[in-house]
């Protein structure tokens, strides 16, 4: 991939997502994001607000002040494994109606 297409609002934003991955119980601080992903609290802030905003993030219900990640991620993720249970069916019935599909 070209280095002209990258975005660093968007990396920030993905490598957010992927910091966050993993604490959905125990949830994260700005701060603590800030220190993982290696960017001012600030930055943090402002890709949190915007995680929320599209869904990929949410407060902690039992604190406020934590994120963790959000309800839209679990969609995707749901959305993805339909598709490809769905593909594999239809493989399966491919090979059953035709033969071995090479």
């Amino acid at each position: 991939m070209s280095e002209q297409y990258l975005s660093s609002t968007m990396q920030r934003g993905l490598n957010a997502i992927k910091a966050l991955s993993g604490h959905e119980a125990d949830g994260m601080r700005p701060g603590e994001l800030a220190k993982r992903m290696g960017i001012s609290q600030p930055q943090a802030t402002s890709v949190i607000k915007n995680l929320i905003h599209a869904g990929f993030a949410e407060h902690c219900p039992w604190d406020q002040n934590k994120v963790r990640l959000g309800p839209a991620l679990i969609t995707i993720a749901n959305s993805a494994q339909l598709a490809i249970n769905q593909r594999a069916m239809q493989l399966e019935q491919d090979r059953k109606n035709y033969g071995a599909i090479v």
